[in-house]
């Protein structure tokens, strides 16, 4: 999945000005939009997203998982590169000016803290 950036040089799906909420935060991130009837947030909450293993259905190795038996976004297989990597764990994939994999660069991800 290819994350388009904003005006602002954010993701648009994380950015507060792009994607905001009656709150002031960023509508993805705010527990009170996105809040579910047991007062967690819906991604986080074990009864608006079951699954019949008793897990988060997002981190259940049986309802997502792969033909290999891993999380489907963690198998080098399934969503790989040609280096024999998950694609977005890649340096030679996501090459990054810095000196560091993108995925975990301050400046490429838009911080303007210098954070991830």
């Amino acid at each position: 999945m290819v994350w388009k950036r904003c005006l602002h040089g954010k993701t648009e799906f994380h950015c507060a000005e792009c994607n905001p909420c009656p709150h002031g935060k960023v509508k993805y991130d705010c527990a009170k939009c996105n809040s579910c009837t047991h007062g967690k947030h819906k991604k986080l909450c074990k009864v608006c997203n079951p699954c019949p293993h008793g897990k988060l259905k997002r981190n259940c190795t049986v309802c997502k998982s792969c033909p290999h038996g891993k999380l489907k976004r963690y198998c080098a297989e399934c969503n790989g590169c040609p280096h024999g990597k998950v694609k977005n764990h890649c340096a030679d994939c996501n090459p990054c000016p810095h000196g560091k994999l993108k995925l975990y660069c301050g400046v490429c991800n838009g911080c303007p803290h210098g954070k991830r």
